[in-house]
Protein backbone atom coordinates (compact mmCIF):
# COMPACT_ATOMS: atom_id res chain seq x y z
CA UNK A 1 0.00 0.00 0.00
CA UNK A 2 1.20 3.79 -0.16
CA UNK A 3 1.80 5.92 1.68
CA UNK A 4 -1.21 8.12 2.48
CA UNK A 5 -2.04 11.80 4.52
CA UNK A 6 -3.78 11.98 7.39
CA UNK A 7 -6.91 12.88 5.62
CA UNK A 8 -6.92 10.05 3.32
CA UNK A 9 -6.99 7.93 6.00
CA UNK A 10 -9.36 9.80 8.24
CA UNK A 11 -11.80 9.33 4.77
CA UNK A 12 -10.90 5.66 4.89
CA UNK A 13 -11.85 5.27 8.73
CA UNK A 14 -14.76 7.35 8.14
CA UNK A 15 -16.02 5.27 5.46
CA UNK A 16 -15.77 2.07 8.63
CA UNK A 17 -12.86 0.96 5.64
CA UNK A 18 -9.94 -0.55 8.53
CA UNK A 19 -6.77 -1.73 8.12
CA UNK A 20 -4.81 -4.20 10.38
CA UNK A 21 -1.80 -2.25 10.78
CA UNK A 22 -1.52 1.53 10.75
CA UNK A 23 1.88 3.60 11.31
CA UNK A 24 1.77 6.96 12.32
CA UNK A 25 4.77 9.49 12.14
CA UNK A 26 6.41 12.71 11.96
CA UNK A 27 7.10 15.89 14.19
CA UNK A 28 3.85 17.36 14.47
CA UNK A 29 3.20 15.28 17.39
CA UNK A 30 0.25 17.62 18.25
CA UNK A 31 -1.52 15.78 15.64
CA UNK A 32 -0.35 12.88 15.69
CA UNK A 33 -1.17 11.50 19.00
CA UNK A 34 -4.49 12.87 19.13
CA UNK A 35 -5.30 11.10 15.96
CA UNK A 36 -4.18 7.33 17.32
CA UNK A 37 -5.78 7.80 20.18
CA UNK A 38 -9.21 8.64 18.44
CA UNK A 39 -8.68 5.89 16.20
CA UNK A 40 -7.82 3.28 19.33
CA UNK A 41 -11.20 4.86 20.90
CA UNK A 42 -13.33 3.83 17.72
CA UNK A 43 -12.08 0.30 17.14
CA UNK A 44 -11.85 -0.47 20.93
CA UNK A 45 -14.94 1.28 22.29
CA UNK A 46 -14.88 2.21 26.51
CA UNK A 47 -16.60 -0.96 27.75
CA UNK A 48 -14.67 -3.06 25.99
CA UNK A 49 -10.87 -1.56 26.71
CA UNK A 50 -10.29 -3.44 29.76
CA UNK A 51 -9.84 -6.31 27.92
CA UNK A 52 -9.44 -5.88 24.96
CA UNK A 53 -6.87 -2.74 24.49
CA UNK A 54 -3.41 -3.54 24.96
CA UNK A 55 -1.28 -0.82 25.04
CA UNK A 56 2.93 -0.63 24.81
CA UNK A 57 5.80 2.06 25.37
CA UNK A 58 8.02 1.43 22.90
CA UNK A 59 11.00 2.03 25.14
CA UNK A 60 9.88 -0.79 27.04
CA UNK A 61 8.30 -2.73 24.64
CA UNK A 62 9.29 -6.77 25.04
CA UNK A 63 8.36 -8.52 22.13
CA UNK A 64 6.61 -11.92 23.34
CA UNK A 65 4.35 -9.55 25.19
CA UNK A 66 3.52 -8.07 21.94
CA UNK A 67 3.34 -11.05 19.98
CA UNK A 68 0.70 -12.44 23.09
CA UNK A 69 -1.36 -9.23 22.60
CA UNK A 70 -1.77 -9.27 18.97
CA UNK A 71 -2.38 -12.43 18.40
CA UNK A 72 -5.28 -12.90 21.35
CA UNK A 73 -8.82 -13.37 20.29
CA UNK A 74 -11.09 -10.25 21.38
CA UNK A 75 -13.50 -10.84 24.31
CA UNK A 76 -16.37 -7.99 24.40
CA UNK A 77 -15.47 -6.45 21.06
CA UNK A 78 -14.86 -7.37 17.49
CA UNK A 79 -11.10 -6.98 17.83
CA UNK A 80 -8.55 -6.18 19.84
CA UNK A 81 -6.40 -2.88 19.37
CA UNK A 82 -2.56 -2.66 20.12
CA UNK A 83 -1.17 0.69 20.42
CA UNK A 84 2.99 1.32 20.80
CA UNK A 85 3.99 4.69 21.38
CA UNK A 86 6.80 6.11 21.69
CA UNK A 87 8.53 4.78 18.49
CA UNK A 88 11.66 4.69 17.25
CA UNK A 89 13.20 1.81 15.05
CA UNK A 90 16.65 2.99 15.46
CA UNK A 91 16.42 1.97 18.94
CA UNK A 92 15.80 -1.95 18.08
CA UNK A 93 18.55 -3.88 17.73
CA UNK A 94 18.72 -6.44 14.19
CA UNK A 95 17.01 -9.40 16.38
CA UNK A 96 14.43 -7.44 18.05
CA UNK A 97 13.83 -5.59 14.62
CA UNK A 98 13.09 -9.12 12.86
CA UNK A 99 10.79 -10.22 15.40
CA UNK A 100 9.02 -6.93 15.36
CA UNK A 101 8.53 -7.14 11.58
CA UNK A 102 7.55 -11.12 11.55
CA UNK A 103 4.85 -10.20 14.66
CA UNK A 104 3.57 -7.57 11.93
CA UNK A 105 4.03 -9.32 9.08
CA UNK A 106 1.67 -11.73 10.63
CA UNK A 107 -1.62 -9.34 12.21
CA UNK A 108 -4.84 -11.69 13.01
CA UNK A 109 -7.82 -10.46 11.03
CA UNK A 110 -8.76 -9.91 14.64
CA UNK A 111 -6.47 -7.51 15.34
CA UNK A 112 -5.72 -3.98 14.76
CA UNK A 113 -2.03 -2.50 15.41
CA UNK A 114 -0.87 1.11 15.74
CA UNK A 115 2.21 2.65 16.09
CA UNK A 116 3.19 6.29 17.40
CA UNK A 117 6.49 7.50 16.04
CA UNK A 118 6.80 11.15 16.79
CA UNK A 119 9.51 13.55 16.70
CA UNK A 120 12.80 14.66 15.45
CA UNK A 121 14.54 11.36 16.10
CA UNK A 122 13.50 9.69 13.42
CA UNK A 123 14.88 11.84 10.88
CA UNK A 124 18.75 12.53 9.69
CA UNK A 125 17.72 15.78 7.95
CA UNK A 126 14.61 18.23 7.38
CA UNK A 127 12.94 16.15 5.43
CA UNK A 128 14.47 12.10 5.20
CA UNK A 129 14.29 9.64 8.10
CA UNK A 130 16.89 7.83 9.42
CA UNK A 131 17.75 4.72 7.25
CA UNK A 132 16.34 2.45 9.37
CA UNK A 133 12.64 4.46 10.15
CA UNK A 134 12.32 4.21 6.59
CA UNK A 135 13.18 0.84 5.37
CA UNK A 136 10.24 0.27 8.55
CA UNK A 137 8.20 3.00 6.65
CA UNK A 138 8.31 0.65 3.30
CA UNK A 139 7.81 -2.40 5.12
CA UNK A 140 4.77 -1.33 7.44
CA UNK A 141 3.36 0.38 3.68
CA UNK A 142 2.97 -3.43 2.62
CA UNK A 143 0.37 -4.23 5.27
CA UNK A 144 -1.35 -1.42 6.23
CA UNK A 145 -1.75 2.08 6.04
CA UNK A 146 1.30 4.46 6.81
CA UNK A 147 0.50 8.33 7.60
CA UNK A 148 3.19 11.17 7.70
CA UNK A 149 2.11 13.49 10.40
CA UNK A 150 4.58 16.97 9.21
CA UNK A 151 3.51 20.20 9.81
CA UNK A 152 0.84 21.80 7.61
CA UNK A 153 1.84 24.69 5.50
CA UNK A 154 1.33 28.55 6.91
CA UNK A 155 -2.43 28.50 4.57
CA UNK A 156 -3.57 25.12 5.92
CA UNK A 157 -2.49 25.87 9.53
CA UNK A 158 -4.27 29.55 9.10
CA UNK A 159 -7.83 27.59 7.75
CA UNK A 160 -7.39 24.76 11.02
CA UNK A 161 -7.27 27.70 13.24
CA UNK A 162 -10.29 29.64 11.71
CA UNK A 163 -12.09 26.30 11.83
CA UNK A 164 -11.20 25.80 15.56
CA UNK A 165 -12.50 28.97 16.88
CA UNK A 166 -15.21 29.05 14.50
CA UNK A 167 -16.32 25.85 16.67
CA UNK A 168 -15.74 27.57 19.80
CA UNK A 169 -18.37 30.29 18.82
CA UNK A 170 -14.97 32.94 18.18
CA UNK A 171 -13.89 34.70 14.87
CA UNK A 172 -10.56 35.74 13.24
CA UNK A 173 -9.77 36.84 10.19
CA UNK A 174 -7.13 34.06 7.30
CA UNK A 175 -4.88 37.08 7.68
CA UNK A 176 -4.38 36.87 11.43
CA UNK A 177 -4.92 32.70 11.77
CA UNK A 178 -1.90 33.22 9.41
CA UNK A 179 0.42 35.10 11.81
CA UNK A 180 -1.10 33.06 14.86
CA UNK A 181 0.36 30.41 12.76
CA UNK A 182 3.89 32.09 11.89
CA UNK A 183 4.19 33.10 15.47
CA UNK A 184 3.76 29.05 16.76
CA UNK A 185 5.46 27.83 13.78
CA UNK A 186 2.41 25.75 12.64
CA UNK A 187 3.06 23.02 15.74
CA UNK A 188 -0.26 21.95 16.42
CA UNK A 189 0.45 21.29 20.23
CA UNK A 190 1.45 24.73 20.64
CA UNK A 191 -1.69 26.03 18.35
CA UNK A 192 -3.93 24.27 20.26
CA UNK A 193 -2.99 25.96 23.49
CA UNK A 194 -2.94 29.11 21.87
CA UNK A 195 -6.72 28.55 20.45
CA UNK A 196 -7.67 27.29 23.78
CA UNK A 197 -6.46 30.55 25.64
CA UNK A 198 -7.53 32.89 22.28
CA UNK A 199 -11.42 31.39 22.77
CA UNK A 200 -11.61 31.45 26.64
CA UNK A 201 -10.36 35.15 26.44
CA UNK A 202 -13.10 35.82 23.64
CA UNK A 203 -15.90 34.44 25.93
CA UNK A 204 -17.24 32.71 22.84
CA UNK A 205 -17.96 35.53 20.97
CA UNK A 206 -16.28 38.22 18.74
CA UNK A 207 -13.01 38.44 17.01
CA UNK A 208 -9.89 37.67 17.71
CA UNK A 209 -7.38 40.80 16.65
CA UNK A 210 -3.91 40.54 16.24
CA UNK A 211 -3.56 43.09 19.17
CA UNK A 212 -5.12 40.13 21.32
CA UNK A 213 -2.31 37.98 19.81
CA UNK A 214 0.46 40.55 20.70
CA UNK A 215 -1.40 40.38 23.86
CA UNK A 216 -1.87 36.95 24.96
CA UNK A 217 0.10 34.21 22.71
CA UNK A 218 3.96 33.07 23.30
CA UNK A 219 5.63 33.72 20.25
CA UNK A 220 8.49 30.58 20.02
CA UNK A 221 11.48 32.09 20.24
CA UNK A 222 12.64 30.92 16.48
CA UNK A 223 10.31 32.94 14.96
CA UNK A 224 11.81 35.73 16.58
CA UNK A 225 15.03 34.94 14.29
CA UNK A 226 13.00 36.12 10.96
CA UNK A 227 12.46 39.95 12.44
CA UNK A 228 16.15 39.69 14.09
CA UNK A 229 17.79 39.05 11.54
CA UNK A 230 16.04 42.02 9.32
CA UNK A 231 16.63 44.57 11.50
CA UNK A 232 20.06 43.68 11.70
CA UNK A 233 20.40 43.65 8.27
CA UNK A 234 18.87 47.17 8.09
CA UNK A 235 20.41 48.75 10.99
CA UNK A 236 17.15 49.20 12.99
CA UNK A 237 19.41 49.36 16.34
CA UNK A 238 16.59 50.40 18.92
CA UNK A 239 14.11 47.04 17.58
CA UNK A 240 17.46 44.50 18.10
CA UNK A 241 18.82 45.71 20.81
CA UNK A 242 15.39 45.76 22.76
CA UNK A 243 14.24 42.52 21.78
CA UNK A 244 17.31 41.13 22.74
CA UNK A 245 16.82 42.30 26.10
CA UNK A 246 13.33 40.87 26.19
CA UNK A 247 14.59 37.50 25.14
CA UNK A 248 17.24 37.49 28.08
CA UNK A 249 14.60 38.53 30.36
CA UNK A 250 13.00 35.71 29.45
CA UNK A 251 15.67 33.36 30.05
CA UNK A 252 16.73 32.41 26.65
CA UNK A 253 20.97 31.36 26.20
CA UNK A 254 23.11 33.47 23.64
CA UNK A 255 23.72 30.22 21.71
CA UNK A 256 19.82 29.92 21.40
CA UNK A 257 19.35 33.39 20.39
CA UNK A 258 22.16 33.73 17.95
CA UNK A 259 21.48 30.27 16.59
CA UNK A 260 17.60 31.49 15.52
CA UNK A 261 19.13 34.59 13.92
CA UNK A 262 21.99 32.12 11.71
CA UNK A 263 18.91 30.21 10.73
CA UNK A 264 16.81 33.36 9.58
CA UNK A 265 19.83 34.95 7.94
CA UNK A 266 20.33 31.69 5.87
CA UNK A 267 16.43 32.06 4.55
CA UNK A 268 17.32 35.16 3.28
CA UNK A 269 20.86 34.47 2.12
CA UNK A 270 19.54 32.01 0.10
CA UNK A 271 16.60 34.18 -1.25
CA UNK A 272 18.69 36.74 -2.33
CA UNK A 273 20.93 34.28 -4.21
CA UNK A 274 17.81 32.53 -5.36
CA UNK A 275 16.11 35.82 -7.15
CA UNK A 276 19.62 36.99 -8.55
CA UNK A 277 18.99 33.06 -10.67
CA UNK A 278 15.35 33.82 -11.50
CA UNK A 279 13.82 31.05 -9.35
CA UNK A 280 10.29 31.64 -7.59
CA UNK A 281 9.93 31.31 -4.02
CA UNK A 282 8.49 28.00 -4.49
CA UNK A 283 11.24 26.71 -6.56
CA UNK A 284 14.07 28.05 -3.90
CA UNK A 285 12.15 26.19 -1.44
CA UNK A 286 12.38 22.68 -2.93
CA UNK A 287 15.51 22.84 -4.08
CA UNK A 288 16.33 23.55 -0.64
CA UNK A 289 14.17 21.11 1.02
CA UNK A 290 12.48 23.49 2.80
CA UNK A 291 9.42 21.91 4.97
CA UNK A 292 5.96 23.15 4.99
CA UNK A 293 5.80 25.02 8.00
CA UNK A 294 8.86 27.09 7.09
CA UNK A 295 8.23 27.33 3.21
CA UNK A 296 6.48 30.74 3.78
CA UNK A 297 9.82 32.59 5.11
CA UNK A 298 11.31 32.15 1.96
CA UNK A 299 8.53 33.91 0.35
CA UNK A 300 9.22 36.57 2.85
CA UNK A 301 12.71 36.74 2.12
CA UNK A 302 11.89 37.50 -1.38
CA UNK A 303 9.78 39.94 -0.50
CA UNK A 304 11.75 41.97 2.13
CA UNK A 305 15.66 41.30 0.44
CA UNK A 306 14.78 42.94 -2.35
CA UNK A 307 16.81 46.43 -0.84
CA UNK A 308 19.33 44.85 1.14
CA UNK A 309 23.32 44.18 -0.66
CA UNK A 310 24.22 40.69 -1.21
CA UNK A 311 27.96 42.14 0.32
CA UNK A 312 26.33 43.28 3.43
CA UNK A 313 24.23 39.47 3.71
CA UNK A 314 27.69 37.78 3.32
CA UNK A 315 29.08 40.26 6.12
CA UNK A 316 26.68 39.67 8.32
CA UNK A 317 26.56 35.94 7.79
CA UNK A 318 30.51 36.10 8.28
CA UNK A 319 30.11 37.89 11.63
CA UNK A 320 27.40 35.68 12.81
CA UNK A 321 29.69 32.51 12.03
CA UNK A 322 32.30 33.82 14.14
CA UNK A 323 30.45 34.62 16.96
CA UNK A 324 28.71 31.37 17.23
CA UNK A 325 32.04 29.73 17.33
CA UNK A 326 33.44 32.02 19.86
CA UNK A 327 29.95 31.10 22.27
CA UNK A 328 30.02 27.64 22.03
CA UNK A 329 34.49 27.16 21.84
CA UNK A 330 35.09 29.99 25.34
CA UNK A 331 34.10 30.16 28.68
CA UNK A 332 32.11 33.60 28.75
CA UNK A 333 29.60 33.28 31.38
CA UNK A 334 26.63 34.58 31.15
CA UNK A 335 26.97 38.06 30.72
CA UNK A 336 30.24 37.60 28.45
CA UNK A 337 28.34 35.58 26.26
CA UNK A 338 25.39 38.40 25.78
CA UNK A 339 27.97 41.00 25.69
CA UNK A 340 29.41 38.79 22.70
CA UNK A 341 25.75 38.40 21.02
CA UNK A 342 25.61 42.62 20.86
CA UNK A 343 28.33 43.26 19.71
CA UNK A 344 28.16 41.23 16.52
CA UNK A 345 25.10 43.01 16.43
CA UNK A 346 26.60 46.27 16.83
CA UNK A 347 29.16 44.74 14.11
CA UNK A 348 26.36 43.91 11.78
CA UNK A 349 24.84 46.88 11.55
CA UNK A 350 27.19 49.42 10.80
CA UNK A 351 27.10 50.39 7.37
Amino acid sequence: MAIITPDECAAKIRSAHYEKLYLFYGRDDGALLPFAKKLADKLCPKNAGFMDLHSFDAQKLNMEELSDAVNVLPMFSERIVVTVSGFNMDDLDKSHGDMLRKILSDIPDTTAVIISAEGDKLYKNRKTLTDKNKRFVDFCSKYGDVCEFAYRSLQQTGKYIMNALSARGTAISRKNAEYLANLCLCETRHIDMEISKLAAFSGGSGEITKEDIDALCIKKIEADGFQLALNILNSNAKAVFTRLEELRSLGYEPTQIIAIINMSLSDIYRAKLAKAAGLTPDQCAAQFAYPKNRAFTVKYAFNDCANIPLERIRRTAILISDTEYRLKTSSLGSGGAFLALEQFAAQAMVK
